[in-house]
């Protein structure tokens, strides 16, 4: 069967939204940006309106600015995350102040206060150097947790997924490599991963995460500027979970050219053989990553880019269980399953009835990723600026045939009781395309505005390379042995033009008033989302026998009266 679901899962909209804060010492910026906020005042504590407040971040040269309005308070939102910054402070007839060494974290308004002098008392030069603690960090404990890029650049990852820094969230759960983490007691599906502030999750809810379907991260780590975890926030732009929020950045160019090569490895010799007293077999594997990123400007302190390119491989045993010469004691990795029997029942499928088994033991599996990130970002001046991004995702992972007792038997994966044949295997696919363009405006002295448009398309169907047109219509067949599984062979049964593909569009508007006690935000969420599913199991038959004699007496007939 096949359907579509463009209205049933159709487009969800969240209508206005407003948000007041009635104290604005603390205000959440943004998915995707950070912001400064502060007052400025005399030395008699009485506030200066009109003063100038012009914010530029280093590496790039990007200038910010702001007035400060009659209370002598400025806010100057949709900043870029990370630093440093030198933010300066002036007003007629007084001394500019300058305050050095800001680092702004995402999601985060930092308070920089600013007491001016008089020109006309002679003094040194006032440098003011800011503490670098962000007001959520990985060293605290509150309702958000925020991982910056030195953090990323230093803690330790295997994965090299966002996952290894989700650990820093104190509600975090681990659910695995592949299903991702779940939070505060949620289901791992309920969480909203966002990426540049556009959803990026597994929208059909077959994993938790996008990439978990092959166990590949969807976007490099070098390509990533901060994380940021919200598990209770009090802005309504950062809704539409129950876990939590994922927020995530990702890196851009600056003034000067950066970048890194970088390979890493990794095999058996790396791994330990034993678990207390018992002995473990990982097998022959091997992992190979390698990557490259640079950035760098198109046009100084206006037109940058970054780009990032990885590539890697992990090939690991496909099962790591024997078959019985036997003689030998089942347990271990030793099965029941005799190596005679298996040779006999191949070649026997082979002659007579023209299909390839594979093996049934020493094979390999292979997950390869490829993934790839661009990113433009543009001045157009100190009050707009605008960001695109492209992420591209190929990858595929080979996995066991399917276990469930829906169809034949259960049990027919490979354990001591039972081999299957690698051809019986099959793959999942899990390629990604994602566009997302941002707009950040600042108008007039009290007001800004963030769009933010994206689009995303996954593609999760099955495949196999064992099958041609022919293999696809060959049955599946279970045999048993003793009342439980001995061996399979022929067509996984779950897989035939097992097809899933679904894509969305977003649109997002936030528009923001500052005013003198509260700061009001408008705004809308609007998303398409579409799929595509195709699923017929067992659309090319499943049969099961009691035994091994029982198959070879009714192959004559074709598989005429199996037990099932």
């Amino acid at each position: 069967m096949k359907f579509s679901l463009p209205k049933l899962m159709g487009i969800s909209l969240l209508v206005l939204t407003v948000l007041i804060a009635v104290n604005t010492t603390i205000f959440a910026q943004g998915m995707t940006t950070a912001a400064i906020q502060g007052i400025v005042l005399d030395q008699a504590d009485n506030p200066l309106p009109g003063a100038n407040v012009i914010a530029i971040h280093v590496p790039s040269g990007t200038t910010y600015g702001a007035s400060t309005r009659t209370d002598g308070r400025f806010t100057i939102p949709g900043m870029r995350v990370g630093g440093p910054y030198r933010v300066t402070a002036s007003y007629v007839g007084h001394e500019a102040e300058v305050q050095e060494n800001i680092h702004l974290s995402l999601g985060v308004a930092m308070n920089l206060d600013f007491i001016m002098r008089e020109v006309g008392v002679e003094l040194d030069e006032v440098v003011v150097v800011a503490p670098r603690e962000a007001i959520f960090s990985s060293d605290r404990t509150g309702a958000a947790t925020s991982v910056s890029r030195e953090a990323i650049e230093t803690l330790p990852t295997i994965d090299r997924t966002i996952g290894d820094f989700l650990r820093l969230t104190p509600q975090a759960i681990v659910a695995g490599r592949v299903f991702g983490f779940s939070f505060a007691g949620q289901d791992n599906r309920l969480n909203n991963i966002t990426v540049d502030g556009s959803y990026f999750n597994n929208s059909f809810g077959l994993s938790g995460q996008p990439g978990g379907r092959t166990g590949v991260a969807p976007i490099s780590m070098d390509a990533i500027e901060q994380i940021q975890v919200n598990i209770a926030p009090f802005d309504v732009r950062h809704g539409h979970f129950i876990g939590a929020g994922i927020n995530t950045v990702t890196r851009s160019g600056t003034n000067e050219f950066t970048g890194s090569v970088y390979y890493q490895f990794r095999n058996e010799s790396l791994v330990g053989k034993e678990a207390g007293e018992l002995e473990f077999d990982p097998g022959e594997f091997r992992y190979n990553h390698i990557g490259v990123r640079l950035g760098g400007p198109i046009i100084q302190n206006r037109l940058f880019f970054f780009g990032s390119f990885e590539s890697d491989g992990l090939t690991e045993p496909g099962t790591t269980f024997i078959s019985n010469p036997g003689d030998l004691e089942v347990g271990g990795n030793v099965t029941r399953v005799l190596s005679s029997d298996l040779d006999a029942l191949s070649n026997f499928l082979r002659q007579n009835l023209g299909y390839e088994t594979g093996g049934y033991q020493g094979y390999d599996h292979e997950t390869p990723g490829t993934r790839f990130l661009f990113k433009l970002d543009y001045n157009l001046d100190d009050r707009n600026k605008l960001s695109l991004r492209y992420t591209h995702l190929d990858s595929f992972t080979d996995v066991l045939a399917s276990n469930s007792s829906s169809l034949g038997m259960g049990g027919r994966r490979t354990n001591l009781n039972a081999l299957n044949f690698r051809n019986t295997n099959y793959q999942i696919k899990e390629n990604i395309r994602s566009l997302v363009g941002e707009w950040n405006a600042i108008i007039g002295e009290n007001m800004s505005n963030n769009l933010i448009i994206g689009y995303s398309y996954h593609d999760e169907s099955r495949d196999s390379p064992f099958w041609d047109d022919n293999d696809r219509l060959f049955p599946l067949v279970d045999i048993r042995e003793g009342g439980s599984p001995y061996t399979s062979f022929g067509f996984e049964p779950f897989t035939p033009n097992n097809e899933l593909r679904y894509w969305s569009f977003q649109v997002q508007n936030n528009f923001t008033m500052y005013l003198p006690n509260h700061t009001l935000t408008f705004g809308f969420s609007a998303e398409r989302y579409e799929s595509e599913n195709v699923f017929f199991p067992g659309s090319q038959s499943v049969y099961v026998y009691n035994s091994l004699d029982d198959f070879y007496a009714d192959a004559e007939d074709y598989l005429a009266n199996p037990d099932r």
